[in-house]
């Protein structure tokens, strides 16, 4: 008798259908309902391009978006901590770098900043004022100093040079920084460069340097200032951040195959000398990449963009395509060393600028980002926001879950900012339906260029 071939036909069926989800290994993250439904309260300066950043201040919330013309608008979250309400900031000079705008969470005491290479010296300016509702900038200050190219690169070669031929000006990379009582810190990232003759024209010889990495440090509320160098690396986006015992300095590496992508260094805050460089890791994000860090109490709690398990692509229109990760460390004043490496983003193809935020044990991160989606995927087509937390300081935490549902429908959410204030969850972020690649006629596309709006919305920590 021949046996049944029908009942192993199924079998092996079913068993493809296993290995098939298997092997797909991604778990739908879930549309969490808790939150209250978004309302827009500002809008971005193109597409999901420009947002707002947060600043926790005086047991509430400051936001500052920066405009086309280089201008900022100010939000604030009303007393009732459910709404917004707009400030201007009519008295403040252009050229200031808003973004980077430094906030005592205490006083609300804030300096904006910016730094220019000229004749041969750094010439680094501080507005200074402290925020009223209602007013935006009030008691307003202006300081400025001078660095000489002698401390920050020491003796060097006549040809390098700070800027073209010594003339003219060249903005020099600044990051957030950090006001706590009379401490102030700006970071900056610096880059010289060997400058050539050729004919009547001159080239600069990128990417040998020399460099430096450091901070401005006030420690007289910005009354006076001393520069104080951490590195000679190739490095950029510089962030300060502070926890109850240390300043922290992080940075990203601009290239440098063998080392880490992705570094940090700190100093006690009663005096000291900053430490020797750290890695973080040495597969920080090189297309798009973003961190955030958050200190809360005696620890420090960062996320990044992470490349260690994308699939590097070409990309005739524009950067290469990679599909990043978010992972997350965590350091204690009294730690020699940062703890194991965790995955926030496990199950998501695609994750984008993560940005955190913490209040005592609880911890919250949110990232922009899809769970699967064509190789051509990037932060500007139609992604979903979602977010993660921790309720043990970052020792573990829950899978990622949903704040938006619209990538389904072509919708694009991007760059969310988080604020955990008083057990709740407060986050903004830009959405809109991207057009950058609508045909107008054969050859000529459209690139979405028109403000999208930005979204607030709320939940508390949950239980």
């Amino acid at each position: 008798m021949k046996p049944d071939k029908k009942p192993i036909l199924l079998l092996i069926f079913l068993m493809g259908i296993v290995l098939s989800l298997a092997g797909c290994g991604k778990s739908a993250a879930q549309l969490d309902p808790k939150w209250t439904p978004p309302v827009a309260v500002a809008s971005s300066i193109s597409g999901v391009g420009g947002w707002v950043v947060l600043h926790r201040c005086k047991e509430t919330i400051i936001g500052i978006s920066v405009q086309r013309d280089g201008s900022a608008q100010g939000l604030f979250l009303n007393p009732d901590q459910k709404s917004w309400s707009q400030m201007p900031f009519p008295n403040v000079p252009k050229g200031y770098v808003w973004s980077y705008a430094t906030i005592d969470p205490e006083t609300g005491r804030t300096m904006l900043s910016r730094c220019d290479a000229e004749n041969e010296q750094l010439v680094t300016k501080v507005l200074m004022g402290t925020f009223a509702e209602n007013v935006g900038l009030r008691d307003i200050i202006e300081k400025e100093w001078i660095t000489d190219k002698i401390s920050l690169l020491g003796e060097t070669d006549p040809k390098v040079r700070l800027n073209d031929l010594g003339k003219g000006r060249q903005d020099v990379g600044l990051g957030p920084g950090v006001w706590s009582g009379s401490e102030v810190c700006i970071p900056f990232c610096l880059t010289a460069a060997e400058v050539i003759p050729r004919g009547n024209k001159v080239g600069r010889i990128m990417g040998n340097g020399p460099f430096a990495d450091g901070v401005f440090h006030s420690s007289d509320s910005g009354k006076t200032w001393q520069m104080e160098k951490i590195s000679d690396l190739h490095s950029g986006a510089p962030k300060t951040c502070k926890t109850k015992g240390c300043f922290y300095y992080f940075a990203s590496l601009s290239y440098h195959p063998d080392d880490y992508s992705l570094w940090t260094s700190r100093r006690q805050i009663e005096g000291g000398k900053w430490e020797k460089p750290q890695g973080i890791t040495k597969t920080f994000a090189t297309v798009y990449g973003r961190f955030g860090a958050a200190g809360e109490g005696d620890t420090l709690h960062i996320c990044w963009m992470d490349r260690r398990h994308d699939k590097w692509r070409f990309n005739f229109d524009g950067p290469a395509i990679e599909n990043d990760d978010i992972f997350y460390r965590r350091r204690k004043d009294s730690d020699q060393n940062w703890s194991e490496e965790i995955l926030l983003s496990k199950g998501l193809l695609y994750a984008y600028a993560p940005t955190i935020s913490a209040e005592g044990d609880k911890v919250v991160v949110t990232w922009a980002g899809i769970q699967t989606a064509d190789k051509q995927h990037t932060y500007m087509d139609p992604n979903d926001i979602y977010y993660v937390t921790s309720k043990d300081g970052g020792k573990t935490w829950t899978e990622p879950f949903k704040v938006t549902d619209g990538a389904k429908d072509g919708i694009t959410a991007g760059y969310p900012q988080v604020v955990l204030l008083n057990n709740v969850i407060h986050l903004l972020y830009t959405q809109g339906k991207s057009e950058r690649n609508k045909e107008l006629s054969p050859g000529l596309t459209k690139l979405g260029g028109e403000p999208w709006p930005i979204y607030y919305t709320q939940r508390p920590f949950p239980d």
